[in-house]
């Protein structure tokens, strides 16, 4: 038997073995890859404390700490879920639920009560989830889909599609008091994740939820309760999505349906950048939490730059590009040197016996340094890769924060010939046209006289005009209070911040009229978007806060969530005009006055034209809009409250919200047709270009050119069908029109000009076919 030389040693010729030293490149280089979103954070408030204006003070600060706070919960129950291998798509319908229910029951449970409903329907709905994914073995992104969707549906019965709200702002300000850094809202949140921390990393459980996503097998032969295990990361998850959603709702005293909606996308993208695998057993709380706060702070840096929300999708989506990439490198380098052990074949290499080797060793020594030279190359490309996207970034921002020079007027004029400028830009202003020929500024001038309010109009049939008399007159007869001096003097160089709700071709108009408004006066206008995200919005409103612009126009991401928002603004002296959605009695206290298309009106002068086409009988059915929106109920409820005083014989078959969608409004309108036949007569719309679309390409499969249809518009969609004679009428609802009116009061406001209405009006038109012709081409 031939001795094996590396199990023996002689006294004469001793094996030498040494300590392997690692280069100093490969520390730094794990250290990175370890601390890389700690290092991407410090990257992110580094760059823009340099470049954008008011990032480091106090009130911009802790508005990016509440931002945080309110996705921290549901990215703390993801990362534990995806650590045990499993994914809940279900956090933010989760959010919505315990934000309904904190709102709903507050007013008979009280704070106490309605947050312990809101956690125990997130244990509840994470224990199904659960139960699901272990006992009847379905797949965790089919069930938490599933579960998003009922509970979506659920929302909005619940709500009856409206925005809850709660009139007592005490324990919001509790929440979140002003000039705090680490408001108590966040400081709970943090709570959560050191407790969520700790439990995973420092007891056996923790580390169980760790073995199960790793290998649930060998979990098993190990004799963990996999299944146990599981299900209680999901009711984890859960619970502090449902309580994160009820905590944010509070702070806004208001919840509506799709308040979680917008949250399911950034938080599954914080947790990744994390380091959290999606194969499991691997993830962190504390670096999804940093990650979280990451995107936070980038997106109010760009915010601050006064960068559009497309520019900054574009920067979140190559952070978590540019980790992920970075990711995968490091994984087909792994794969690259799998089996090999280096500190052995150094420590071979410098023994005694390495001699008969040597060629070997220094081949390898060769592969190994080609490795770090790779490494450090493929490390080069990455930091310049971000270096470029950084100054891109920075160079969009720019590009669209400046699209105009503002005019300055000079410190040394006169009273005179300031109040000359000013007149000037007044009449240039009264002549502007939108791109349809029609008068830029086209207000309403008929009186407000409301009718006396009934006692309780909500004890009244949802048939009786009165039952939604809060709605139609709110803020006609509401006072003001505390509200601002005007600044007086040139208007010239005066900064508005214009936080805008969504993206939208009508919006885009909008702006376009806003934008020509500001030109003729001289004002600097900013627009942020806040892509119908009343947590982006909320953040908005702090960062106008904090920069103190010469007034805020808001359109609001929600009527009534916009109301605390509307209340601190007011409370910190910034003056405000609200736009375009249907004001609430709660908020125009707040304001100093509303702006837009007067929704009720329009929607009545259509139904009395839409009776007249139908011969005021027959039966009809209603495209509703947005569940949770003010047109949800304007554009429904006053066509059927007006026509139920003015033709008794029309008859409501149904009514439908499909989301402004196409090809689901085909398929409800294919429905209709088929069940009602010939006892449906006509159809009335929310919508006019969507919603539009599909009813007249289900009409048309139908072959019942006979249905009556009207809708409430005016895009290019609706005017071109009102030409063929599809449409009988839609109403006018100029979109630059709605831009231009509250840039044109605010520029009155800033020269000292008293604003004496609570209400102000759009113009109200029908555009049918004999004048159709003079609104086109349509403004969007």
């Amino acid at each position: 038997m031939i001795p094996d030389p590396l199990s023996q040693s002689s006294p004469e010729a001793p094996i030498s073995v040494k300590r392997v030293s690692i280069p100093t490149g490969d520390r730094v280089a794990a250290w990175a890859y370890r601390a890389r979103i700690s290092l991407l954070c410090a990257a992110v408030f580094a760059a823009m404390s340099v470049l954008a204006p008011n990032f480091l003070t106090l009130g911009n600060l802790a508005s990016i700490f509440k931002g945080m706070s309110t996705n921290l919960y549901a990215a703390i129950g993801l990362t534990i879920v995806l650590i045990a291998g499993q994914l809940d798509l279900s956090i933010g319908a989760l959010m919505t639920i315990g934000g309904m229910a904190a709102i709903g029951l507050q007013p008979r449970l009280g704070w106490g009560g309605a947050f312990a409903v809101a956690a125990l329907l997130g244990v509840i709905v994470g224990a199904v989830n659960g139960l699901l994914v272990t006992k009847a073995k379905i797949s965790s992104f089919i069930v938490t889909l599933g579960t998003m969707t009922i509970l979506g549906g659920a929302a909005n019965l619940y709500s009856k599609g409206g925005t809850l709200f709660v009139s007592d702002f005490s324990f919001a300000d509790r929440l979140d008091p002003a000039g705090m850094l680490l408001t108590p809202r966040v400081l709970l949140s943090l709570a959560a994740l050191v407790l969520c921390a700790v439990l995973l990393r420092r007891t056996a459980a923790g580390r169980g939820v760790y073995l199960i996503g790793g290998s649930a097998r060998m979990a098993w032969y190990s004799g963990l309760p996999v299944d146990t295990y599981i299900i209680g990361a999901f009711m984890v998850s859960g619970l502090l999505s449902a309580l994160g959603g009820a905590l944010f709702a509070a702070s806004l005293n208001s919840a509506n349906p799709s308040m979680g909606d917008r949250s399911l996308m950034p938080v599954i993208a914080a947790v990744i950048i994390g380091g959290a695998s999606m194969k499991g057993g691997k993830g962190s709380v504390v670096e999804s939490a940093v990650a979280v706060l990451t995107l936070v702070a980038l997106i109010n840096g760009l915010a601050c730059l006064g960068a559009g929300f497309e520019v900054q999708q574009i920067a979140s989506g190559a952070v978590l590009a540019s980790v992920v990439a970075y990711d995968a490198w490091r994984a087909v380098q792994a794969n690259a040197v799998r089996g090999q052990r280096k500190e052995l074949l150094s420590e071979f290499r410098d023994s005694s016996l390495a001699s008969i080797n040597d060629e070997d060793d220094i081949t390898e020594e060769s592969n190994l340094l080609e490795q770090r030279k790779d490494r450090t190359f493929a490390m080069a490309c990455v930091a310049m890769v971000a270096c470029v996207a950084i100054v891109a970034i920075y160079a969009l921002s720019m590009h669209h924060s400046s699209g105009t020079e503002p005019r300055t007027a000079s410190s040394a004029s006169s009273p005179a010939s300031v109040s000359a400028a000013i007149a000037d830009a007044d009449a240039a202003v009264m002549k502007l046209k939108a791109i349809d020929g029609q008068p830029l500024i086209a207000m309403d001038d008929a009186p407000l006289n409301a009718p006396p309010r009934p006692a309780n109009p909500d004890a009244l049939p949802l048939d009786d005009p009165m039952h939604w008399y809060d709605q139609e007159y709110a803020g006609w007869s509401v006072a003001r209070q505390n509200m601002p001096k005007s600044p007086g003097g040139p208007v010239a160089g005066r900064k508005v911040l214009c936080l805008r709700f969504m993206d939208h071709p009508y919006l885009t108009a909008y702006t376009r009229g806003m934008q020509k408004v500001a030109d003729a006066y001289g004002i600097q206008l900013t627009t942020l978007v806040a892509n119908n995200d009343i947590n982006i919005q909320s953040q908005q409103v702090d960062q106008a806060i904090n920069e103190r612009p010469d007034l805020v126009i808001i359109t609001p991401v929600d009527a009534t969530a916009v109301v605390p928002l509307l209340r601190k603004l007011n409370q910190a002296g910034v003056p405000v005009i609200a736009s375009n959605l249907m004001p609430i009695a709660q908020g125009t206290p707040y304001e100093l006055t509303w702006t837009g298309p007067d929704d009720w009106g329009n929607t009545r002068m259509l139904a009395r034209e839409f009776a007249k086409r139908m011969n005021y009988e027959g039966g009809y059915c209603i495209v509703r809009h947005m569940p949770g929106s003010a047109p949800f109920f304007s554009r429904t409820y006053a066509m059927v409250t007006e026509l139920k005083k003015i033709a008794p014989k029309m008859v409501c078959l149904d009514m439908q919200s499909t989301g402004l969608e196409a090809e689901k409004t085909m398929q409800v309108v294919s429905d209709w047709i088929t069940r009602y036949g010939t006892k449906l007569k006509g159809i009335t719309s929310a919508d006019d270009s969507g919603s539009q679309i599909g009813i007249d390409q289900a009409v048309a499969n139908a072959h019942r050119s006979d249905i009556v249809r009207v809708a409430a518009g005016s895009s290019k969609v609706g005017m071109d069908a009102v030409k063929k004679g599809e449409l009988a009428a839609v109403t006018s609802q100029a979109a630059e029109s709605d831009g231009a009116l509250p840039m044109k009061l605010a520029a009155d406001w800033l020269s000292g000009k008293p604003i004496e209405r609570p209400v102000y009006y759009l113009k109200k038109q029908l555009i049918t076919q004999e004048n159709v012709g003079q609104f086109q081409p349509a403004q969007w």
